[in-house]
């Protein structure tokens, strides 16, 4: 007898009471769905007719109503998706806040709610998304990408976006100042708020950032002894701020007599630096010192500079004096040389349309 009682299978063990309690729970809410269900409807009549009586009774609307949607939640488990029972927090959420305001409507809200639900297709996630490297639950965007072509700063700044407009001058935070400053102070008439404050707070750091260095390059020139080093990079500073256009008519005479002061006091340190005398023929010329850039470009012709590097200028010295013919000459030299600038191309084909005529 013993032997039998061990080979037999040993009896299943008892459920745990929470758990037969919840599914009985959950039973008789079933049973409940279609009586509570009908008596929410006439519940919600009782409320809807005191509420259009001659004077209505908050307590008497309100608690049918409140009762009325006690007696539609096991209708409504079953109504809506296994999803939405299984969160019971939210779904009751979801029943108060959406039919708790009004009677009968509210209801009538939920059953539309329900029904969008019912009429939605049904989604394949697996189609529309990637799994990849590259891309990580995003929709593919090789289509996109295959017909895009890259744009240029100023013409994205003239487009209607105002996305890739912020974006374009955030971009320009890493392009060197003598080309961003432009598009910044375009930028900074856009019609597009972020755009202009973005343009102008980009624009005061690359100013700040210049005058910072000039006020550092003149303290370190204070310091003894004067050399070269310290000479030119200071008088670069200064052609630059005058060269992008952060100068204005004073300003400008200013700092080109400080570049020119610096400059003379360098070349008496280093008479045959090429350096220096290229960029006192820039600040002459903008300056309209035209006889000291002559006395440069001579320089630095014995020097063995290319005659395009050279030839633009003397152009540009028959053009500030207006002698017409000498211009013509000194562009058709350029041309013969072959090594004509695009920026020189159309002022060349101007002017020596005559004299091809």
């Amino acid at each position: 007898m013993a032997s039998k009682r061990r080979n037999q299978p040993p009896s299943p063990a008892p459920a745990p009471a929470a758990e037969v309690s919840g599914a009985s729970f959950v039973k008789l809410l079933n049973l409940a769905a279609i009586p509570g269900a009908i008596l929410a409807v006439g519940l919600e009549f009782l409320s809807v007719r005191a509420l259009l009586a001659g004077d209505p009774a908050a307590f008497a609307v309100l608690g049918f109503h409140f009762l009325a949607l006690l007696c539609a939640v096991p209708a409504l488990r079953l109504v809506f998706p296994e999803t939405y029972r299984q969160l019971p927090w939210t779904f009751s959420a979801l029943v108060v806040g959406c039919a708790l305001p009004l009677p009968l409507v509210g209801l009538l809200f939920l059953g539309c709610y329900r029904l969008l639900l019912t009429l939605e297709p049904a989604r394949n996630v697996d189609s529309k998304y990637v799994l990849g490297t590259t891309q990580y639950l995003t929709l593919p965007r090789h289509e996109l990408i295959s017909e895009e072509e890259p744009r240029s700063v100023a013409e994205i700044l003239n487009g209607k976006d105002n996305v890739a407009r912020r974006a374009a001058i955030l971009a320009l935070r890493v392009v060197e100042p003598k080309k961003a400053l432009p598009l910044l102070q375009k930028a900074i008439q856009d019609s597009d708020e972020q755009v202009r404050l973005l343009a102008q707070t980009q624009f005061n750091q690359i100013i700040a950032g210049l005058e910072g260095r000039v006020k550092v390059l003149e303290a370190e020139l204070a310091i003894p002894p004067r050399h070269l080093n310290k000479l030119l990079p200071l008088a670069e500073q200064y052609h630059e701020l005058v060269y992008l256009g952060l100068a204005t008519d004073e300003t400008q005479t200013i700092y080109l007599g400080r570049a020119v002061e610096l400059l003379e006091e360098a070349a008496q340190l280093a008479p045959e630096s090429t350096a220096v005398h290229f960029l006192l023929v820039k600040c002459a010329l903008k300056s309209g010192h035209l006889d000291e850039a002559r006395t440069g470009i001579q320089f630095l012709r014995q020097k063995g500079w290319q005659p395009e590097v050279l030839i633009p200028w003397e152009a540009e010295i028959a053009f500030l004096e207006r002698d017409w013919p000498k211009l013509a000459n000194t562009l058709g030299g350029l041309e013969a040389t072959g090594a004509t600038p695009n920026v020189l191309r159309a002022a060349t084909e101007f002017w020596l349309r005559p004299a091809k005529g």
